[in-house]
């Protein structure tokens, strides 16, 4: 998976960064279709800005979050992030199991 990492109206630490990679790789166990991740970190007033974009085959997800602490913000957002790709996840399990549910009752309504 390829991330990129947007600052805005600041530069952002190589430690920020590598804490952003990692929170952003662990959402890989989620699917591993993800193709790529663009962070945009913006802290242009008080509050701060982070909106992370991830795009997967078929798919693409986005979070934002503003709080006062970058750090809050990235939590927010990563946390909107995943309930999403939870949820896509859990369609494509549902959508699987459904069809063969409906070959199991077929083929029992046929055996009588």
């Amino acid at each position: 998976m390829e991330i990129q990492i947007t600052s805005r109206h600041s530069k952002a630490s190589q430690a920020l960064q590598d804490t952003i990679t990692s929170e952003i790789a662990k959402l890989e166990k989620f699917s591993d279709k993800i193709t790529s991740c663009h962070v945009i970190l913006d802290s242009e007033h008080v509050d701060r800005t982070v909106e992370i974009t991830m795009n997967s085959r078929g798919h693409q997800v986005v979070g934002a979050a503003r709080a006062e602490n970058i750090g809050k913000a990235i939590d927010s957002a990563i946390e909107k992030v995943t309930r999403q790709l939870k949820k896509i996840n859990e369609k494509v399990k549902n959508h699987k199991v459904d069809k063969s549910l409906l070959v199991s009752k077929e083929t029992d309504v046929e055996d009588i």
